[in-house]
């Protein structure tokens, strides 16, 4: 297996004693001085003693970067000329002018479901990702990432007017020039909700919730100004981008077009609570998007299963603008965690009834709870980080981890009686819950093992692809590893 030899490969690399310091994985302790404590010195005669001199109080300057700053310990240092480094990523510098960090994540994942699912009780490189990240004279920075598991168009697809799915995830620089308004250039993903914000190799489950999925802008091009006041107590990004994002696209559906979209974030109970009580952060989010009827197929968002990604909410046409809205929170102490999250999405309909005439607004929304709990002991981070890795004096960090969510679409309002037809003026209400079951092993900084299992229930009989409208479960199990 691919990542099992990967695995046996860095086992025998240096360790990370003897390496330096990645930008990326900047720990702030490990840039501290010793505590300066030597062997006492052997006495001296009395004539030999020198005067005691008072030393300075260290008094903190302006130019102290903030506690809250990701800085390169090294960053500074130009007399090193050209050299290689490894610590969190493979790293190559010369001194503050340049720095170029090599990342690369690969998961490889196996599933099933109930029978028949065609093509789905297999095995899946699910992503194959490579990309480099670093600065340029420490204020620019930059980030380029591709997937090369994404999967060609044939010339019917092309035909049939089928969109393709960008094989560039993040491509972007990000100016720091203005410590509280940096500005954030390319593409990268919009800020808009927890979940679809937390990187994909951090996640606490396999996949993300289903509002994250199918609701969430993710990526587009566009340009950002973000920034964050009181040392991370409150932070906000705010952007303009091309459109709406990779979830609202598929091979049927353009999505929307100018998308605005803010977000901010707060530990308001930060000077109120113990160290033993956790941390909190309040999240909230908004984004506007402008639609276009131009498409001959239906333009609205659509809902899916989590794994088999079974079609229950179909989509209808749209027009106008759509409006999205999140809140969430996210708590942690010690070993463990919770989150909670709230999405809403309204999109206008404005002259799609068969008369031509405006119908109610199209609704989606959705919302999950989830919670975690380090059965290893160690303090819960993202990424998890092993107090005893694997083979090297220990088993790995071991972690539970269980969500429940919803999702439902329907229309704001209708006289008549539901339907499912694209468009009808009330949309026929339908939606999907879940709960899902998970153990996650982290062997060490570069491999992650996760073990979930999904029990999903379709509301509609009628999409429902279980024999019955039953529900029922999916068993997936994901090898990653990053470097």
């Amino acid at each position: 297996m691919l990542i099992a030899l990967l695995y046996s490969v860095l086992l025998a690399a240096p360790g990370p004693s003897r390496l330096s310091v990645g930008v990326t994985a900047y720990d702030p302790a490990a840039n501290q001085a010793a505590d300066g404590r030597t062997p006492a010195a052997e006495k001296k005669p009395a004539q030999e003693k020198k005067p005691k001199v008072k030393k300075a109080k260290k008094v903190a300057k302006e130019t102290d970067p903030a506690p809250d700053e990701p800085v390169d310990p090294e960053a500074a240092d130009t007399g090193r000329g050209l050299r290689v480094s490894w610590k969190q990523h493979p790293s190559l510098r010369y001194g503050s002018i340049f720095r170029v960090d090599f990342e690369a994540k690969l998961q490889e994942d196996g599933h099933s479901s109930y029978a028949p699912v065609k093509g789905l009780n297999t095995w899946e490189l699910h992503r194959n990702r490579f990309g480099v990240q670093g600065h340029l004279f420490k204020r620019i920075e930059y980030e380029i990432e591709r997937d090369f598991t994404e999967k060609e168009l044939t010339e019917k697809d092309v035909l049939l007017g089928i969109t393709p799915s960008s094989h560039w995830k993040d491509v972007n620089v990000n100016l720091t020039y203005v410590k509280n308004a940096q500005v954030q250039l390319g593409r990268f993903k919009i800020p808009f909700g927890l979940d679809e914000l937390t990187g994909v190799t951090h996640n606490d489950f396999v996949y993300r919730s289903l509002g994250a999925s199918y609701l969430a802008p993710a990526r587009d091009i566009g340009g950002m100004v973000h920034g964050r006041f009181f040392k991370r107590g409150l932070s906000y990004w705010a952007g303009v981008f091309r459109h709406d994002g990779d979830n609202s696209r598929s091979k049927k559906i353009e999505g929307g077009d100018q998308t605005f979209a803010a977000r901010m974030t707060a530990t308001p109970f930060r000077r109120l609570t113990s160290s033993s009580l956790g941390g909190v952060e309040i999240g909230t989010a908004f984004a506007i998007s402008a639609l276009s009827n131009d498409s001959f197929r239906p333009n609205g968002l659509r809902g899916r299963t989590v794994m088999t990604q079974d079609t229950f909410s179909d989509t209808v046409f749209v027009n106008g603008h759509r409006r999205r809205w999140e809140a969430d929170v996210d708590w942690t102490a010690g070993p463990a965690s919770a989150r909670a999250e709230y999405t809403g999405v309204s999109d206008d309909r404005l002259g799609q009834g068969i008369g031509d005439e405006d119908l109610p607004d199209a609704r989606a929304r959705a919302w999950y709870v989830s919670a975690t709990w380090l059965v290893t002991g160690e303090d819960k981070r993202r990424p998890v980080k092993a107090a005893e890795p694997f083979i090297q004096g220990g088993i790995g960090a071991i972690e539970v981890a269980a969500r429940f969510e919803r999702i439902w679409f329907d229309s704001a309002g209708g006289t008549d009686a539901p339907f499912r037809n694209s468009r009808s003026e009330t949309i026929f209400p339908t939606g999907d819950r879940a709960l899902t079951l998970g153990v996650n092993w982290t062997l060490n900084r570069f491999v992650k093992i996760q073990v979930n299992g999904i029990r999903e229930h379709v509301e509609d009989p009628e999409r429902n692809p279980a024999a019955g409208g039953a529900a029922f479960w999916s068993r997936v199990i994901r090898f990653q590893f990053v470097l």
